[in-house]
């Protein structure tokens, strides 16, 4: 067991009492006590909660360390061919890049979620196993919640198709939830069973290639990528 900080300390505060949560999250059989974080931590429990209100706060904070993984895997939606500023009605950039394999690109984002969510799984353990926390979720009305990942992840495929690089017929938020759920599949199977689950799950890039043709900018009429 990790040993407790001695003393309050003068600064960062907050920074310790993120690490120590982690630390907390990351032991097993070890539920979201505050005492405890502030045991490791070296700060009094009263400031976990000045700090971050209560400790649904606190788990949102520490899920916003994660979020630069999270807009690293979706900064690939982005990538490619757009015109100049994002902006459809502008002129094309010559020397932008040719336009990406869809192959490839959703082998890039399932990899990049599959980090997030692997970052984020002791969190959300910790919120399937405690009843107070998933009241206090239910509470926000979805001002937080993991609706969140799939609303963002959809947005980028709708401004993707927007440009004209997605198929008019796709659904960005089914898309969405199919390339979310993949992804958290493939994090909660190494979370519980290590290396064992790249023998128990398909390679994520045959994953993204069985995809790939439902992304496809043209695509012929009997559904085949043209």
């Amino acid at each position: 067991m990790a040993q407790a900080r001695r003393g309050r300390p003068s600064t960062g505060v907050r920074e310790a009492v993120l690490k120590a949560t982690e630390e907390v999250l990351g032991d097993a059989g070890l539920a979201l006590s505050t005492k405890e974080i502030a045991r490791r931590a070296g700060v009094a429990e009263s400031s976990i909660f000045y700090h971050f209100g209560d400790r649904l706060g606190l788990l949102q904070a520490v899920i916003a360390l994660h979020l630069p993984a999270f807009a690293d895997a979706t900064a690939v939606l982005g990538e490619g061919d757009l015109p100049a500023n994002n902006d459809p009605t502008a002129a094309p950039d010559t020397h932008a890049p040719a336009e990406h394999d869809p192959t490839a690109d959703l082998t890039a984002l399932l990899r990049g979620l599959e980090r997030f969510y692997r970052g984020i799984m002791p969190i959300l353990g910790a919120l399937q196993s405690d009843a107070q926390l998933r009241a206090l979720l239910a509470e926000r009305g979805g001002e937080i919640g993991p609706h969140l990942a799939l609303g963002a992840v959809a947005d980028a495929l709708r401004a993707r198709q927007s440009a004209g690089r997605l198929p008019a017929a796709l659904d960005p938020t089914a898309a969405a939830l199919v390339l979310v759920g993949a992804a958290y599949q493939r994090a909660l199977h190494g979370h519980l069973l290590g290396e064992a689950a790249d023998r128990l799950l398909p390679p994520v890039e045959t994953v993204a290639r069985t995809l790939a043709p439902a992304f496809a900018q043209d695509l012929a009429p009997d559904g085949t990528v043209g």
